[in-house]
């Protein structure tokens, strides 16, 4: 049987997700046009998500989300070696996701607004005579 997984992309390429952090209404995006990428190059491993989501931004950016405690999980030391050796990661990809939802207030689709939240703030001042 013939695999047609396609490769991830490189950063820098021209089609790679994109997102710019003084953007934050588009974070969402970034998140589905990576995980649409997941799906068609096969990516399941929740640390090959982590470091793929990074990967495409810009070096502070990434920097900021390996920090958060849910990209690596701990560490802990092995009885066959001085150095610390990484643990499977405790914290799947969608914690970690959450956790960069929680940098960025207005990221996430519940703390937008609509055209009927306007329509009804306006109406209801309108009703109250205050404008």
């Amino acid at each position: 049987m013939e695999d047609n997984a396609r490769l991830m992309l490189t950063q820098g390429h021209h089609t790679t997700p994109k997102w710019d952090k003084e953007k934050v209404c588009e974070l969402a995006q970034y998140f589905r046009e990576l995980e649409y990428l997941f799906q068609d190059c096969r990516v399941n491993d929740d640390h090959q998500k982590k470091d793929y989501a990074v990967q495409y931004l810009t070096y502070n950016t990434g920097e900021t989300w390996m920090s958060i405690k849910e990209y690596k999980g701990e560490f802990t030391p092995t009885a066959t070696h001085d150095e610390p050796e990484p643990a499977a990661c405790a914290y799947t990809y969608e914690e970690w996701k959450a956790e960069i939802f929680k940098l960025y207030p207005g990221s996430e689709s519940r703390d937008r607004y609509t055209q009927n939240d306007l329509e009804k703030l306006i109406a209801d001042f309108l009703s109250k005579g205050t404008l």
